[in-house]
């Protein structure tokens, strides 16, 4: 998710300081409408016609998240509106159209075949997933094509990993536990296709202890 700050925003809710102690600032009835819904926060107008109102407000409008870095004197927006439905599809179409025009690396390394305390897990290495936006949708569908590419692969697990070296430390156990969740290192994983009999699983992995399942074609 983008991280920007809202400088020219921000400069006008300072204003709002010194303009409210100012001669040529003025009560009103101005509202502030932002994508149809009115404002429910202090509006002021100077005697040139600005408007004055709260960067806040303005900002979780639009879908946004504020917070106040003190150390810095910073107010911070993250995030924003999404986009609309058409934007959306067209992202999307750009995007497959970017995968199947071989922009996405669907490059693979086998790192192990054998991993410590798993039995019969095969580990892969992937360096295209980094460059796949950050959309669950275009991430599975990366996934997808890429274990396309796995028929050479007997093994009953196959874990796909998006770092090289974190993915080595995983197989040979050579890592330590660093956090309340465990070894941070298994935010690397981004995917895991189980076979067993006739049936296939495949998922798609966004954190350590989160996953979504992919429940297309053979896998179930």
């Amino acid at each position: 998710m983008k991280k920007f700050v809202l400088g020219v925003i921000c400069g006008v809710a300072c204003m709002a300081v010194t303009a409210a102690n100012a001669s040529d600032a003025i009560q009103t009835s101005r509202q502030v409408v932002v994508n149809g819904t009115k404002l429910d926060t202090p509006v002021q107008v100077t005697s040139d016609g600005t408007t004055l109102t709260s960067t806040r407000a303005i900002a979780e409008g639009l879908g946004a998240k504020v917070t106040w870095q003190e150390e810095t004197n910073t107010v911070i927006v993250s995030g924003g509106a999404a986009p609309t439905a058409a934007e959306a599809n067209g992202q999307e179409a750009s995007f497959v159209s970017s995968l199947l025009h071989g922009k996405y690396s669907l490059n693979f390394e086998v790192i192990s075949q054998q991993v410590e305390g798993h039995p019969d897990t095969t580990v892969v290495f992937s360096d295209g997933y980094v460059d796949v936006p950050e959309n669950t949708d275009q991430q599975k569908l990366f996934l997808l094509l890429l274990v396309d590419q796995m028929g050479g692969i007997s093994s009953s697990t196959i874990e796909f990993w998006s770092n090289k070296e974190l993915a080595q430390a995983y197989v040979t156990g050579n890592y330590q536990v660093d956090g309340i969740e465990g070894w941070s290192g298994l935010n690397a994983r981004f995917g895991l296709l189980t076979k067993a009999g006739g049936k296939r699983s495949l998922s798609h992995i966004l954190s350590v202890h989160e996953r979504d399942s992919v429940n297309v074609g053979m896998y179930k």
